[in-house]
């Protein structure tokens, strides 16, 4: 479990570091985008203005101290003629400008025609990988000036700063995992110390508890064999053996929780899932219950044998207890559809079942008692086997379920095959 609680830590901050990174970042080339695109408007409706010419002391007046005579020289642009009756471009002035941009804007004649006339007079346009801005004005009534400016040089900076944003955040997130991996083990020291003294407490009281329960059997017993063998005493044995099948739960739970702690191997899940449901035969023929069981034959999976067997015993008795009066307890494992999953589905009868939640049954102490009453007739449990079936599921890899569907309740479990 602090396994799991380190890399937790360790994902959540690194994600929460990655996202501040991109947010940051992604703002940051956005603002410089939108002040590119400013700075091009600003620079077209000057031009536009002036029939062409790009007026130095305008451009200062708008642009700020920044702007200079120089200035002017990375500003790439043409002015042409539109007419949207021919559909054609008469290039005015191409000073500025190289001749194969002119020629990526004429391509898209057509479609500067159809923005002009539905009104648009300004945009952007893109052309054999180059993006350009334009600002129109009316001259006549078919006829536009049109001054186009290259984005590229505006966009140098937004580019290099997305390019350097991309190795900030790769590397930012790189060296923060190396510094993680390092401290992590410091930051969950305190629940690691916790959870072990939890662990200890656990089994060290579990089996502190078993010696006066060893005691009370034994009198119980003796008083059986004196002759006082009456309800009372009937009663203290009952709740003997309930308490210590109690605490050995609670400790095998606790020792379930390190999957490092269980050896996975190759196992025959068939066979284990065969061995498990013979065993309660007798216990199902007893409550006049209807028990039937298909098993496909050589199913293997990566598990440990004794664990298997558990986890398998947990969902069968778990059936039988809760399955109505004279129902149906089944049990199957088959391999999935592509062949590549055992499935093992225990089923039985549960017409009550349909305002019951199915997702809080692997809750550790959770039952549909709310008050935890136990009623030895309903055979009522302690809450902790499907939670125990759940750990070990996980520990294995593979993934549990729980559905009610018309009057049957079904746990399913899927591990992969090993072939």
């Amino acid at each position: 479990m602090i396994k799991k609680v380190r890399r937790r830590f360790m994902w959540i901050a690194t994600l929460s570091l990655f996202l501040v990174m991109i947010i940051s970042f992604a703002s940051l080339i956005g603002i410089s985008v939108f002040e590119s695109s400013r700075e091009a408007d600003q620079v077209l409706s000057i031009i536009v203005k002036n029939n062409g010419r790009l007026d130095v002391v305008q451009a200062k007046q708008k642009l700020g101290d920044q702007y200079n005579r120089e200035g002017m020289f990375k500003y790439r642009y043409f002015t042409a003629n539109i007419n949207t009756k021919t559909q054609k471009m008469k290039v005015i002035d191409d000073g500025h400008i190289v001749g194969n941009s002119i020629s990526s804007v004429n391509n898209r004649t057509k479609q500067l025609t159809l923005r002009l006339k539905s009104g648009q007079m300004k945009g952007t346009i893109r052309s054999k990988g180059m993006r350009f801005r334009y600002l129109a004005k009316k001259i006549s009534a078919n006829k536009y000036y049109v001054c186009f400016i290259d984005l590229s040089p505006l966009m140098q900076s937004t580019i290099l700063l997305a390019k350097y944003a991309l190795i900030f955040t790769f590397g930012g997130i790189l060296f923060f995992i190396v510094i993680m991996a390092l401290l992590a083990d410091r930051a969950v020291q305190p629940i690691k110390e916790a959870y072990e003294k939890q662990r200890r407490f656990i089994t060290n009281a579990g089996h502190e508890l078993k010696t006066p329960l060893a005691v009370i059997s034994a009198n119980a017993e003796m008083e059986e064999i004196l002759g006082n063998d009456d309800e009372w005493n009937e009663s203290t044995k009952e709740q003997v053996v309930r308490m210590t099948g109690l605490i050995n739960q609670l400790i095998t739970l606790t020792r379930m929780s390190e999957p490092e702690e269980i050896v996975l191997s190759k196992i025959n899940f068939s066979e284990t899932a065969k061995q498990s449901a013979e065993s309660f035969k007798s216990v199902l023929a007893k409550d006049h219950k209807k028990y039937t069981v298909n098993i496909d034959p050589d199913l293997y999976v990566n598990a440990e044998q004794h664990s298997l067997l558990e986890l398998v015993n947990i969902l069968i008795d778990n059936a039988q207890k809760y399955c109505d009066p004279e129902g149906e307890v089944t049990v199957n494992l088959t391999k999935s559809r592509l062949n590549q999953n055992a499935v093992l589905t225990v089923s039985n009868s549960y017409k009550n079942g349909a305002d019951v939640d199915t997702n809080r049954f692997f809750e550790r102490f959770y039952r549909e008692d709310e008050s935890h009453h136990y009623d030895h007739e309903k055979k009522s449990g302690f809450g902790i086997g499907l939670s125990m079936a759940q750990d070990l599921v996980a520990t294995f890899g593979g993934k549990i379920n729980a559905n009610w569907s018309d009057g049957v309740m079904n746990f399913t479990v899927t591990f992969k095959r090993v072939h």
